[in-house]
């Protein structure tokens, strides 16, 4: 499996009755309705066709399509078979809903500085630039990962999925631009944003930092299955305060694991 385009390599089953198809240039149709709501102007159900419910479908490309604040991704499905060609419709339709999938890499340009979407920080200062790789996240948003962290975090993914458990994320690696709209937003009080370190101050800006969901702290099947298993593949827990924050520190997390724990103050 590649670590770039891992849906690629994967078939998705179709579990939602009213899987429409969409021409390219019709995805507006989805932008503008939603069940319940009236349908637009000279749209009618009957514009639709359906991928069957139930069917096991292989996807050969993704669209990023831009919904106001948001995004909406959209898969070019094929029977798994590849025998039928169903062709685009809304990854909300698969089961698991497109959920750790990963979109493709984003490579250091030439002459990339300390601003750029790939420029790496660590206690405040630019410590170079790195590879990244695009990833869906619980929310169905776009997260990265470093490259090299990637793989680690896929093979403890399906660990976890043996063991009847889901390990998504909610945020990974994090540009300086993105750092500083969480912090000064942190800062105003607005609603929502929590608190973040400063720019250039944050674990997720130098590529080891990922916030998974947890449902809280110990007792709960993620956080234990972490709390068990998260050191054999090099991530280790590191904010007292904050049990959904892990990083993958593989040198500290083995000595933890030999020690029997699963945090770095342990």
């Amino acid at each position: 499996m590649t670590i770039y385009e891992n849906y690629k390599d994967q078939t998705f089953l179709v579990t939602d009755p009213d899987a429409r198809l969409r021409d390219p240039g019709d995805i507006w149709k989805y932008i503008t309705y939603q069940a319940g709501d009236d349908m637009p102007a000279g749209v009618s159900v009957g514009d639709f066709k359906l991928v069957p419910v139930g069917v096991q479908v292989a996807v050969s490309d993704v669209m990023v399509v831009p919904a106001g604040s948001t995004k909406r991704l959209f898969a070019y499905a094929k029977s798994a078979d590849g025998a039928t060609t169903y062709g685009w419709t809304s990854t909300t339709n698969f089961q698991g809903s497109f959920r750790n999938v990963t979109l493709g890499r984003i490579e250091p340009k030439s002459g990339a500085g300390r601003y750029a979407e790939t420029a790496a920080w660590s206690r405040g200062a630019y410590t170079g630039q790195v590879s990244l790789v695009l990833i869906v996240d619980r929310r169905l948003e776009l997260e990265k990962l470093t490259s090299e962290m990637a793989g680690p975090y896929f093979e403890m993914v399906q660990d976890a999925l043996a063991d009847g458990v889901e390990i998504v994320i909610n945020s990974g690696f994090r540009t300086f631009a993105e750092q500083k709209y969480l912090y000064e937003n942190f800062k105003k009080g607005v609603a929502g944003f929590f608190k973040a370190a400063p720019p250039g101050r944050s674990k997720h800006q130098n590529g080891t930092a990922l916030d998974i969901p947890v449902g809280g702290g110990p007792g709960l099947p993620t956080y234990d299955w972490l709390a068990a298993n998260a050191t054999s593949h090099g991530f280790i827990r590191t904010v007292k305060s904050e049990y959904w924050h892990w990083e993958h520190r593989p040198a500290e997390a083995k000595k933890a694991n030999m020690r029997g724990v699963h945090t770095t103050w342990d």
